[in-house]
This record gives structure tokens, C-alpha cells and sequence, in this order.
């Protein structure tokens, strides 16, 4: 009897385990048969590759963007169904209270207003062809939400995704526009740090462009306000978003002077925070007269990167200052402008929030922009009430029709006018095309403000002297064609004035740069496999140089550490970040706690934990660290000045005692691969089991810091560096044969955890290996088989 029971349990786990197996592969996304749908004026062929990569045979141009809205749809349509809710303020609909603070934070900011602005302006003075392409895509999503199977996630939270408009594609371009704008994080802290610690220690730290950093060259072709808080609730709501934001970015193209094969070679590594699935989704296109490869965001489209036979673009961040917070004077609802009282506009928004009541947000709005003071709730209520005024706000969103027309571009020409069409977020357009020709130009529109306006300090918003004065031209922007170097490129660092100045920006250190140019300009037989090498390289100059000049300074004051094994490995570091190196796990905590003890007296933890993620970090802690006698180095709290020496042989010993406790008393345990890990997180991976089924990772992984292999972390005050952003793609274009391309992706194409696209990369990324790019139509087929085929319904 025991054994019948014992057998009817295992058969019924057998079945129960059988029917979900069933049940989850009956939801994977279709990649061969056939779907009779409405839109296709044609039959358009797609084949998926070996990684899950659509390849579009389309008769016209309207039925291959119908085909690419609809293959996007079935793999990541829940990632599109949170990017669109999180920058219009709805997540609580469906996610309920605990997304609140980020739904008041994006109605405040007014994404859903600028996003219908930008769809009126767009569908009503775009090129028709854009317009039609566009809204085929729109069908093509809307035919899979029709027809299509429901993604796993939506049957999880209980909803159903609503129908997708172009206006979506809007509030997709206002979020990632959010994501480049640090003035939300930095220009606080700024403020924080100069009325606590006053404006002549502020002055000390490195809040400009370090003097002798590397910057891009260019051509002449053609305590009221709560500022420690602040910051830390943009951080602390980022890292909540189901979907990351836009980092930085590494970028550069060889004129064929520099190659090997004598033809242009371009490349690009886009940084992004990192979440599941992946931010970039590949795909490939031809009707006639058109034959494109690109990496596309969910909603949008048309590839923000990628090529055709004869020219390609990339892509980093600008890091241009677009966005600046003005002290406000209020009356009611009225507001001291230019010395006159006008009044503000003021709306109340309904934000719905699962099983519980809606929440009113009421929203009031300057000149310059909405009042953003009170938007989390925990903030404390003070007398200055202060504004934002953002770039991105001010135009219509272009997004479209540059990207467009980059897609479509046959030459140089085509691809500076398409760049000029862009007015924000600001952006390094990379450029190089098959007859030689290679760019880069800063794309934004650069803010006039008046002589002496120090743009990361907080303005006066009242009497009209911190006014904007307009807006620079695209002709006045940096930029480099053809340089005599033979090579253009963009690290996130400052760009070199063009004639009007250096702009002011949130640029991150030149060492990524400096390793970028001084590599680049070394020899003159680059091909795809010394690229492949150079992308991925984890090695930092910098931080070895750094580290020796660290141990002078011990030495000075603590002899009898120099002898011990862990200054030994950092004697003998020369700044690789490989799994099994000993001294980057050293190096970052003994910086960590020297610039946490040069800034804690003055500035408090909370400012410090700012200060630490932020860029002004990067281009500043040199400047602090080669200082012996800088103000910052002395402690407050004690009555005997300090110098650098005294501080740095401080926090070694605070590092020693703190890796003894962490990693143990054996120094050769302290390897990078214990620390240094990179996990994607899926928005609904919570909990064992669902992180487990929708998580990938975690895994050690090589790179660090403000290396080219920048998998970043945030330094803190736990040991941990776990990766949270880097390279969300790596792409090689050789347009010596633009079919022998290469790209790797950090996890997947698909966005379903069952699928067998979902992390079959993952492996290569983090073993800095790639794939091919195919569009060799007889290649495709070979590998894929038969294909998708969509058919006009009868």
C-alpha cells in the first residue's frame, strides 16, 4: 500500500510537472510557420539565426516595419509594456504602491505631456514615409497583442498589455533622455557640498573639467532644500526602475589610414545599467532598394545604432549640462519671474493604484519648469521651493525622423543632417562609411547662459539674471571629420571647443579616452581581431600609477606596512582587473576609504554616498589625491591639522582590517572574482524561485571602473562591487565586408525566461567573445531553416 502511495505521488508530480512544462513551452515566441494577420500587404519572410536575431524579406517598406513591430512583440513586449508605464507614471496601476514615488516623479516631470506633444508635431510635419513606416510598426505590435500569446509575465502580475501608439515611442525616448540627464543627481550634491562645507572648499574639488585630461579634438571642417537627500532618492528611485538607464558609452572609427584591410572600421560599446532581458534587441531588414542591420530599443522603430552596405553610425553619451534647478519665489500660485509675479500653471493628475485608492499628484509649473522639491513624500517641506528647467522639455522629440533617416543614409551628408535634427537628450554621433569617410559630432542643442553662471549650483530663478539666453546653432557644435589623425572616437569626456568655449557638462575622466586614442594612434594594421582585444581590454594605467604613489605616502608614516604581502601585491599591480588579480579588490577599498575620510567631517554620509557614484568623483579624486596640503585632507573633528599622508595611511588601515574580516586573513584570497559580479535582474525576478527562473547570474566577471571594459560599480561601504551597468552591447563594423560584422549582446535576444534565446550569450559576453553580424541571406537560411512567414489575412 505504501508503495502505491509513494508511485501515485511521483506520477502525480510527473504529470503536474509535464502539464507546466506544457504550459510555459506553448508560450515560447513562434520562430517558423506561418500567421495570417491584418497589416502585410505582402507575405514577408523572417528567419531567425542561431541567437535568435530576425531577418526581415519584406516585398515594400511598410510590411518589413509591420514585420519587425510584430517580432519584436512576441519577444519582449513585457519589457516595452514597463518602459512605456514607467516614463508615463503608471506603474502603480499594475504594480501597485511601491512604485508611487517613481509615478510622481515622471508625472512631475511631464514626460506624458511632452510625449503627446512630440506625436501631435510628429504625425502632423514628418515625411510621410517616416510617418507610414512608423505606424507599421505600431500595427505590427498591436497584430501580436491581438493574435499573439500573452508573455508569461502579464498572466504572473494579472494584466493584459494595452494597444501600443507612437505615442509610447515618445515616452520610451523621454525615459532614456532622463537617463543621460546627471544634472538630476549631481546638481544637488553640488549645492549640498558648497552651503555645508562652504564655497572655497567646494572650489578644491575638481567640479570642472580636469586642465590636462583627455578631450575629444574636434576639426575645423565644417539648507532649506534638502540637497543630501535629494540625490540619494534620484539614485535609490533609478535603482528601483524595471528597466536601467543609459550610462555612458565607448566609441571610435579607423579611416582605412589606420587599417589593416584599408577600409573603415567602426566601433561602439554602449554603457547601460544592466536588467533582464537585455536593453538592445538586433535585427535585420531588407525590401528593395533597402538592406539595414541595427540594434533597436523596444518601441522604438528605427535602430538608434547600426549599418547598411555602405556607411554606420554609433553612439555615447554627450554628457552636455542641459538641465538646471532654479530657487524659486512663490505667492500662492504665482511666481516671481524676470521681477514680475506670473502665474504658474498647475495641474492635479490622477495616478491608480492596485487595491488601494488613487493618489492626486498635484503638479505646478514655472517658466523654467515644474517644481520638483516635493516629489518624494518623505522630503521634508522648506521655504525655497526649487524648479527644473530641462533641455528635452523645451523641443518636440525628433527621435523618429533622425533615426529614420539615419537608417537610411547613403552618405555623410545624409547622416550630419539627420544628426542636426536632433535637439536633446545630447549624444556623440560616430559615424564612417565604405568610401573612407569618417565623423563624430557632438548632437544637442547647447544652452546660452549668461558670463559667470556656474550651471551646477543652484540659479536664482526671481530677479531674471541667470535667465537662458537661447540656444547655440548645430554648425557652432564640436565636431571632427575626416581628422589627419585617421581616427575619430568618444569616451563620455569632454569635447574641445569649436569656437565658443568649452561647454559645460557632467564628462567622466579621460582615461577610458587616453587608452582609446593613445592605442589608436600606435600603429596603423588595425583589424577586428586587435579590435575585438582593445574593447575589451581591463587594464588602467591610472590606478597602477595611482596605487605606487599610495604606498610612498604610507610609507611615510606606517614603514612597517610597506612589508606586508597586501602592499606587496599592490607594488606589483599594473592595473589588470582579471578574476584572480589581488590588487583591484586593495586598490578601490583603500581609495574608498581615503576619499570617505578626506569628506565625511566637512559633508556628512549621505553627500559622501553621492559624491562617491558620481562623475565629479571621476574627474576629480586625482586632483584631491596628488594634493598633500588640500583643505578636504583635514579632519574637523580633531584639534591637529591632517595632511593627505595621515588620511591615505588612515583609511589603509581601515581597509586591512576591513578585508581580514570580509575576505579573510589570507591576502592571496582577496581575488576580484570574489567581489566583482554581474547579475541581470528580471522586474518581476523577486523571491527564490522567480529570481532564480528569471534572473541570470550571478557570476564573477573581469573589467572595472572607468576601464574600456567599464563594468562599473559603485564603491560603498561594503566590500561587494557588484556590476550594476557596462557594455550593453559590443559591435565591430568592418566595411571592408560589412557581412563579416561582429556584435555580442550581455545575455539575450529574447525576453522570455523559457526560450532558448533568453541567455545563450551570456556566456560569450562575459568571456569578452562575439558573434557574427549575418546577412548573407544563404548563410541565414542555412542555420535557421524554414521560416516565420506573416501573411495578409485573407
Amino acid at each position: 500500500m505504501r508503495k502505491k502511495i509513494i508511485l501515485g505521488i511521483l506520477l502525480f508530480l510527473a504529470l503536474a510537472g509535464g502539464g507546466i512544462w506544457w504550459w510555459l513551452h506553448s508560450l515560447l515566441p513562434q520562430y517558423k510557420g506561418e500567421q495570417s494577420l491584418s497589416g502585410p500587404k505582402a507575405e514577408v519572410e523572417v528567419y531567425f539565426d542561431q541567437y535568435g536575431v530576425p531577418h526581415i524579406y519584406a516585398q515594400n517598406e511598410t510590411d518589413a516595419y509591420f514585420a519587425l513591430g510584430y517580432v519584436v512583440a512576441q519577444d519582449r513586449l513585457f519589457q516595452l509594456e514597463m518602459i512605456r508605464r514607467l516614463a508615463a507614471g503608471r506603474l502603480s496601476e499594475v504594480l501597485g504602491s511601491s512604485t508611487l514615488r517613481s509615478d510622481r516623479f515622471f508625472r512631475t516631470l511631464g514626460l506624458n505631456k511632452h510625449a503627446e506633444w512630440s506625436e501631435k508635431e510628429f504625425l502632423s510635419k514628418a515625411d510621410k514615409q517616416t510617418i507610414a513606416s512608423a505606424q507599421a510598426y505600431a500595427n505590427g505590435i498591436n497584430a501580436y497583442i491581438k493574435e499573439g500569446k500573452k508573455p508569461f509575465e502579464f498572466r504572473l502580475i494579472g494584466i493584459d498589455p494595452e494597444p501600443y501608439t507612437l505615442r509610447d515611442a515618445f515616452l520610451i525616448t523621454g525615459y532614456m533622455a532622463f537617463g543621460f540627464a546627471e544634472a538630476f543627481r549631481i546638481d544637488p550634491m553640488v549645492e549640498g557640498i558648497a552651503r555645508k562645507a562652504g564655497e572655497p572648499r567646494l572650489k578644491q574639488l575638481e567640479l570642472g573639467y580636469p586642465t590636462n585630461a583627455e578631450r575629444i579634438p574636434v576639426t575645423a571642417s565644417a539648507n532649506t532644500f534638502s540637497m543630501e537627500r535629494f540625490p540619494l532618492h534620484v539614485d535609490r528611485l533609478i535603482a528601483s526602475f524595471p528597466v536601467a538607464p543609459w550610462m555612458g558609452s565607448n566609441s571610435w572609427v579607423l579611416a582605412p589610414s589606420r587599417t589593416k584591410n584599408k577600409q573603415t572600421l567602426l566601433c561602439n560599446d554602449t554603457h547601460m545599467g544592466y536588467s533582464q532581458p537585455a536593453i538592445w534587441y538586433e535585427a535585420h531588414i531588407e525590401y528593395p532598394g533597402f538592406r539595414h542591420y541595427g540594434n533597436y530599443i523596444a518601441g522604438l522603430p528605427f535602430a538608434l545604432v547600426g549599418h547598411n552596405d555602405f556607411c554606420g553610425n554609433g553612439l555615447t553619451m554627450l554628457e552636455n549640462d542641459d538641465a538646471d534647478f532654479y530657487i524659486e519665489k512663490l505667492d500662492g500660485e504665482k511666481v516671481m519671474h524676470k521681477g514680475q509675479w506670473v502665474p504658474m500653471q498647475v495641474r492635479s493628475e490622477k495616478i491608480l493604484v492596485k487595491d488601494e485608492e488613487a493618489v492626486i499628484h498635484k503638479v505646478a509649473e514655472t517658466p523654467h519648469g515644474p517644481i520638483v522639491q516635493n516629489v518624494f513624500e518623505e522630503m521634508p517641506s522648506y521655504k525655497e521651493e526649487v524648479s527644473l528647467f530641462w533641455t528635452f522639455l523645451k523641443f518636440p522629440s525628433k527621435a523618429l525622423e533622425t533615426t529614420y533617416q539615419l537608417n537610411h543614409a547613403r552618405s555623410m551628408d545624409d547622416a550630419r543632417a539627420a544628426a542636426a535634427m536632433l535637439e536633446a537628450p545630447g549624444l556623440n554621433f560616430m559615424y564612417g562609411d565604405k568610401d573612407g569617410n569618417i565623423a563624430w559630432w557632438a548632437v544637442a542643442r547647447f544652452l546660452k547662459r549668461p558670463d559667470g553662471v556656474f550651471s551646477k549650483r543652484f540659479l536664482d530663478g526671481a530677479s531674471g539674471a541667470h535667465e537662458p539666453l537661447g540656444f547655440y546653432p548645430f554648425s557652432d557644435n564640436p565636431k571632427s571629420e575626416n581628422p589627419a589623425s585617421g581616427f575619430v572616437y568618444s569616451a563620455n569626456n569632454q569635447p574641445d571647443s569649436c569656437g565658443v568655449g568649452l561647454y559645460p557638462g557632467y564628462y567622466v575622466s579621460g582615461d577610458r579616452a587616453e587608452l582609446i586614442r593613445s592605442n589608436l594612434e600606435s600603429r596603423k594594421d588595425w583589424d577586428t581581431d586587435a579590435m575585438k582585444q582593445l574593447m575589451t581590454s581591463s587594464k588602467s594605467t591610472v590606478y597602477a600609477q595611482l596605487s605606487k604613489e599610495m604606498l610612498e605616502m604610507l610609507q611615510t608614516l606606517n614603514p612597517e606596512a610597506i612589508g606586508t604581502e597586501a602592499a606587496n601585491r599592490i607594488s606589483i599591480w599594473e592595473g589588470e582587473h582579471g578574476l584572480e588579480s589581488v590588487g583591484p579588490v586593495i586598490f578601490y577599498r583603500w581609495l574608498y576609504w581615503s576619499l570617505h575620510e578626506a569628506l565625511i567631517d566637512e559633508i556628512g554620509p549621505e553627500l559622501v554616498q553621492s559624491y562617491m557614484g558620481s562623475h565629479f568623483m571621476k574627474t576629480g579624486y586625482l586632483k584631491l589625491m596628488y594634493s598633500f596640503d588640500n583643505v578636504w585632507w583635514d579632519d574637523l573633528r580633531t584639534k591637529q591639522p591632517e595632511n593627505r599622508n595621515v588620511i591615505v595611511a588612515k583609511a589603509w588601515n581601515i581597509t586591512m582590517e576591513e578585508l581580514n574580516n570580509k575576505l579573510g586573513k589570507d591576502v592571496n584570497n582577496w581575488r576580484w572574482k570574489r567581489v566583482h559580479t554581474l547579475e541581470h535582474k528580471h522586474p518581476a525576478g523577486q523571491g527564490l524561485i522567480l529570481s532564480r527562473l528569471l534572473n541570470v547570474g550571478p557570476v564573477p566577471v573581469p573589467g572595472g571602473n572607468e576601464v574600456l571594459n567599464n563594468m562599473g560599480f559603485d564603491s560603498d561601504s561594503t566590500v561587494n562591487a557588484e556590476v550594476y551597468f557596462g557594455p550593453s552591447m559590443r559591435r565591430i563594423i568592418d566595411f571592408s565586408n560589412v557581412e563579416e560584422s561582429f556584435s555580442v549582446l550581455p545575455t539575450g535576444q529574447s525576453g522570455y525566461f523559457f526560450a532558448p534565446h533568453y541567455q545563450d550569450q551570456f556566456e560569450l559576453f562575459n568571456q569578452n567573445m562575439y558573434r557574427r553580424q549575418w546577412m548573407r541571406k544563404s548563410e541565414i537560411t542555412k542555420q535557421a531553416g524554414s521560416p516565420l512567414r506573416l501573411k495578409p489575412a485573407p
